[in-house]
């Protein structure tokens, strides 16, 4: 019988595993506590990247505070600045960065984590650490390696991002014992980055083609011989064993739980809405008009023009392609699903002038819009068009623009011969040496943060007023800053899709630059603080990049890789 008290739970292979390596963590821990040099922090690292798989799993807070991103503020968590380094981050800047925070400083934030794994590791007996755990887990550790650690995304200064990436698999083998395809592959994928351990060198198409899917494709199989894992709405679906494959992510992950299932009748008749007038207030707009297909859903202007007679100053139109994959949307992210956007968008007196309620009114008059209406959500048609209706219709549609088929998806998929040997240069480079992936994420090359693919935090880059290289002055409008009224988030804005991005000119949230090679000089001197201009909190890095001309125009060639306005099915 129960006596109401959890007790441990019986040890599995895993957990064992796992528990000696947190012990070798927490020496590395201490050692480095003692010694504070280079050679001790290298050593916390990889004991750290090979205790990474399960940590990040059962000990998620633990792996935000020391190596970030930082947990989401909450009422115990005040809002700090964006891009607030975390534990290690701390310690790396200190010992390789030239920051000064002093030892004491340095050796308490060390600490600080010891203490938290000492907690952490007095309750790992009463971990139950099943083998089904242990394959997703390894599913997700494969993806950090990808999207993240070969991005540097977390590994700014040291310059040990490939062989740091290299131990996170390495101790992600170590829980593959029975599995033999997965050690094979596992181990054959960190040898390859063992033996080429240069980050701006690193060939990562080669990666993901020869090591990453295969390694996938191992522990799927190996997944599949269990039961299927009870359904759960998520973006990188539970049954894709890649990040590349077709039909990997789903478009609904973010809908709110009254859309229904997006029919194709559905989706006809949020095509017909976005293109009619009659949803502005003035019957002179309809969504078409700002958001232009052959365009991209874009409309070529630097900022999209106010409705009617109204001056105020408005934003850059984003493309709508593939905008069911960001969990925030608006420049300022201050929607959480294309419902709301749909109905902040008609109710805004620049843009749409009135609001979906308004546009129902305008609609019931039309017999045809009734009948659709009742027809595609099981309503009456004397009340079926109504502001809701409208919302989930047009919000239907929107989400059916998916296009991931690029040629680099076609390349990441194993056509390597997509790409052209100047787009698969920029690749590197924009993983590399350009830092692009730092913020625009694989595979989505958006801000929506994998391998959960749950939140999207916004940065602070410095866009100025205008394109200029020298003496900017940063652009006025407040971004996220402007929502939730913290300081610092001032001037930052959601990170947007890169995905068709040769097609969406003048780019950022003003339209400040009209060209490509426009945006990748701005960023290759640094972002705004790089052309002058005063930027409080700049999350971006404001030291150069370096780019010769000819990486600056594989750069843009890998961009323009990116670009595929072909709807693809799920």
């Amino acid at each position: 019988m129960s006596d109401g008290h959890i007790r441990p739970r019986v040890a599995t292979a895993a957990r064992l595993v796992f528990e000696r390596q947190l012990d070798s963590l927490a020496r590395a821990l201490a050692v480095l506590d003692s010694t504070l040099d280079r050679a001790a922090y290298r050593s916390a690292r990889a004991a750290y990247r090979r205790a990474e798989c399960l940590l990040a799993v059962y000990g998620p807070t633990l792996t935000a505070d020391w190596n970030g991103p930082l947990p989401e503020t909450s009422e115990d968590r005040p809002a700090g600045p964006l891009g607030a380094p975390a534990a290690f981050q701390i310690v790396e800047a200190a010992l390789f960065g030239g920051e000064t925070p002093g030892a004491d400083s340095v050796r308490a934030t060390v600490r600080t984590m010891a203490d938290g794994l000492r907690q952490f590791r007095s309750l790992t007996t009463y971990l139950d650490i099943p083998e089904v755990a242990v394959l997703d887990a390894l599913r997700l550790e494969i993806a950090r390696v990808v999207t993240l650690e070969l991005a540097g995304f977390d590994t700014d200064r040291s310059g040990d991002a490939v062989i740091e990436a290299a131990t996170a698999l390495e101790g992600a083998r170590g829980l593959a014992h029975g599995w033999a395809p997965i050690d094979s592959t596992l181990g054959a994928a960190a040898a390859y980055l063992r033996a080429q351990p240069r980050f701006d060198e690193l060939d990562r198409l080669a990666f993901i083609v020869g090591y990453a899917n295969p390694a996938w494709q191992a522990t799927a199989a190996a997944r599949a011989t269990f039961p299927a894992p009870p359904p759960l709405r998520r973006l990188w679906r539970q049954g894709a064993a890649t990040l590349f494959e077709r039909g990997a992510f789903d478009p609904t992950a973010y809908a709110p739980d009254f859309a229904p299932r997006a029919t194709t009748g559905l989706i006809a008749l949020g095509a017909a809405l976005f293109r009619d007038p009659r949803l502005s207030a003035s019957g002179s707009r309809a969504c078409i008009s700002c958001h232009d297909p052959a365009r991209a859903f874009t409309d070529g202007r630097a900022r999209s023009a106010p409705l009617g007679s109204h001056t105020k100053v408005t934003r850059n139109t984003p493309t709508l392609w593939n905008a069911a994959y960001q969990p925030a949307l608006f420049d300022d992210l201050r929607a959480g699903s294309l419902e709301l956007q749909a109905e902040l968008v008609l109710a805004s007196p620049v843009e749409m002038g009135g609001g979906a309620e308004s546009a129902a009114a305008r609609l019931r008059g039309d017999t045809a819009y009734r009948e659709r209406f009742a027809r595609e959500l099981g309503s009456k048609p004397d009340s079926a068009v109504s502001g809701r209706a409208i919302r989930i219709a047009l919000a239907a549609y929107v989400r059916s623009l998916r296009a991931l088929n690029s040629p680099f998806d076609r390349a990441a998929r194993g056509d390597t011969a997509a790409l052209t040997p100047a787009e698969r240069r920029g690749f590197n480079l924009f993983m590399g040496k350009g830092r692009c992936g730092t913020c625009h994420f694989l595979p989505l090359f958006n801000g929506t943060m994998p391998p959960d693919f749950v939140t999207s935090e916004p940065e602070i880059i410095g866009v100025p007023e205008h394109a200029v290289a020298r003496r900017g002055r940063l652009d006025p409008d407040p971004g996220r800053g402007g929502v939730d009224h913290e300081a610092t988030h001032h001037a930052a804005f959601k990170v947007p899709t890169l995905r068709n991005v040769e097609l969406t000119a003048p780019y950022m949230h003003n339209g400040a630059f009209a060209t490509l090679a426009s945006v990748i000089d701005f960023y290759n001197r640094g972002g705004g603080a790089g052309v002058g201009a005063r930027v409080p909190g700049q999350t971006l890095a404001a030291r150069a990049l370096h780019l010769a001309a000819a990486e600056r125009q594989d750069l843009a060639a890998f961009l323009r890789s990116l670009t595929d306005t072909v709807a693809t099915p799920d």
